[in-house]
């Protein structure tokens, strides 16, 4: 007989032996599931952003969409997990910077980094820093690890970017190119599967899942006819929603070495007015991702310590803010 835990779930007492043919030579969902059942119930809306292919721009929009959902008034807490390239937290640290620097508020999502990947110092650093935020942003490394697969679990809505290829569909699943029809789930699709099911199963709420068309170039417009249609096929097979998300702008690679996206510039006195498109498509992006929340009376502003900067100083940093617009 299996053994019970607190949560009532019972646990085979060679669970931790066993493995799930969906996950290969990984652990079985069901450990992943009780690992995260013995753990403090998290309030917040937790929304993850995870796909185990680099480059396809999870910082970039974990970052707008935290920025965003601040700027409409939620409190946000953003973490990220990649303590190696720590893309998200540094671009929040620059809009400290930037902040301080020409004195305006901004609003600010509180943010650090889990520098051990374990599920406990996830916890600890949700609950430091705050655990009655409206929403916790997740930003997984590009990798599969015991601790990339709990924060998929985690997810009230997990986020995955792919670009325009069918290289990264293949995470997904495979495409037969001859019929157009859903071979097989990929690596991460067989796993986001698996997850879902065993949190279900537990009565432990459903993965809602977002797959977003991220960073489309105009050079790949020709083809993309071919990529949405194996887009939609794959969603109906695999039970996800499309989405959206940046296109490959300047905009927003140049607005994010000063911590800031274009929702921002209006905050910033004597600084040019924002790109409307630019705008819509973050906008377009959260209210796809569907994430709605109970209003506050002000956004998360910047809660700095007033900064002395040289007049010459502050003229500089404007100059080069300006440059990069």
């Amino acid at each position: 007989m299996g053994t019970f835990s607190a949560t009532g779930i019972s646990v085979p007492p060679d669970a931790s032996a066993r493995i799930d043919p969906r996950m290969g030579d990984e652990e079985i969902p069901r450990n992943v599931i009780v690992d995260l059942a013995k753990r403090p119930a998290l309030h917040p809306h937790i929304v993850t952003f995870a796909n185990e292919k680099g480059g396809v721009g999870k910082s970039t929009l974990a970052f707008h969409v935290a920025i965003a959902l601040a700027h409409a008034g939620a409190r946000v807490v953003a973490i990220d997990l990649d303590r190696r390239q720590r893309t998200l937290e540094r671009g929040l640290s620059y809009r400290n910077g930037t902040a301080g620097n020409l004195g305006v508020a901004l609003p600010m999502p509180q943010f650090g980094v889990v520098d051990q990947p374990s599920t406990a110092c996830l916890y600890q650093t949700i609950a430091r820093l705050g655990a009655d935020a409206d929403f916790v942003i997740l930003d997984a490394a590009g990798a599969d690890s015991p601790i990339f697969r709990r924060v998929v679990a985690m997810a009230d809505t997990l986020v995955t970017p792919v670009n325009a290829s069918f290289l990264d569909l293949e995470l997904l699943g495979r495409v037969n190119p001859v019929s157009g029809m859903p071979d097989r789930a990929g690596c991460f699709g067989q796993t986001v599967a698996a997850l879902r099911e065993e949190k279900l199963a537990q009565n432990m709420g459903r993965i809602e899942w977002v797959v977003v068309k991220n960073r489309v170039r105009a050079a790949e417009k020709r083809h993309m006819s071919r990529i949405d249609d194996a887009l939609a096929r794959l969603a109906t097979a695999n039970d996800f929603r499309l989405s959206k998300g940046l296109s490959e702008r300047l905009a927003f690679r140049e607005l994010f070495q000063f911590g800031l996206t274009h929702l921002d510039l209006g905050l910033i006195p004597g600084m040019i007015r924002p790109q409307a498109s630019t705008c819509e498509e973050v906008s377009t992006l959260v209210a796809d991702l569907g994430l709605s929340f109970q209003q506050h009376d002000s956004a998360q502003a910047a809660s700095l310590p007033a900064r002395r900067v040289l007049r010459h100083t502050r003229h500089v940093f404007r100059e080069a803010l300006s440059a990069a617009l």
